[in-house]
């Protein structure tokens, strides 16, 4: 399973997971190190103009979610030095909560697909 982690599971790691599904029949969740109360409705948004359902889903704890044969890739610079020990493999993703606008949220959301694209070969190789 590839779990996907940020810091707030509210954005990029949501968005990571819902794109994984899409591209791999390898299972992938997502999780926060300190996660928000709810999905970021530019996330939300960014998704369903993409195809992508987020609406029902909910951030979650990253301790409620691990389990260790995970693959994990940390989306956000915060998490992946919270998570020093955690293995896996880091893409810095910046946050388009910062800016809080579509085109942050597109821009995040083609980041991500594309890093995807690249991944989901090597470990269905692997």
């Amino acid at each position: 399973r590839v779990l996907f982690v940020c810091t707030r599971n509210s954005a990029r790691s949501q968005l990571a997971a819902a794109l994984w599904n899409q591209v791999s029949k390898i299972p992938s969740t997502s999780a926060g190190t300190h996660p928000a109360d709810s999905i970021a409705k530019g996330a939300i948004d960014v998704a369903r103009r993409h195809g992508i359902p987020l609406a029902d889903l909910s951030p979650r704890r990253l301790d409620q979610v691990a389990r260790d044969e995970d693959f994990v890739v940390t989306v956000c610079d915060n998490a992946h030095e919270e998570l020093p020990g955690l293995g896996g493999i880091h893409w810095s993703v910046p946050d388009p909560l910062r800016l809080n606008t579509d085109e942050a949220f597109e821009g995040a959301f083609t980041d991500i697909s594309h890093r995807i694209d690249g991944l989901a070969p090597r470990l269905h190789a692997a």
